[in-house]
């Protein structure tokens, strides 16, 4: 009698620990991360100039869109590192409306680097994609 009651009760508590688990992923918390086929954002990436070179000031910018409209009021960080390093600068961006986000700097140090945008608009959807590009 006794085995069957903590068998009981241990059933019972599976059954509430998968209730809550499954709970978790609910639609206030739509999460995207890059190369997934269902990404909410479009994230594309530019560089002001085009050719970035390590003398002179550099623009790095985002396009965002969800559904081909302008994601505006969202939290964006450039996370930037060289590539092959383990160090990465994380740097919030500037906005300057209609979806554009950027950042403004220079580069002293020739070579590829990776871009990883975190993007977590208004209404809480967080996508992450990562960029390539190269200073000569």
């Amino acid at each position: 009698m006794l085995k069957r009651r903590n068998a009981i009760i241990l059933l019972m508590l599976l059954l509430v620990t998968a209730a809550l688990l499954s709970g978790c992923g609910g639609a206030g918390s739509r999460v995207s991360a890059a190369g997934n086929s269902g990404e909410a954002l479009s994230i594309s990436f530019a560089t002001t100039p085009e050719k970035l070179l390590s003398s002179g000031s550099s623009t790095l910018s985002l396009d965002i869109k969800e559904k081909d409209k302008a994601v505006v009021g969202a939290a964006v960080i450039f996370e930037i590192w060289p590539k092959g390093q383990e160090q990465h600068a994380q740097l919030n961006a500037k906005s300057e409306g209609k979806g554009q986000y950027y950042i403004k700097g220079e580069f002293s140090q020739l070579g590829d680097y990776y871009l990883l945008a975190h993007v977590t608009t208004a209404e809480g959807v967080h996508q992450m994609k990562t960029f390539e590009f190269s200073i000569q």
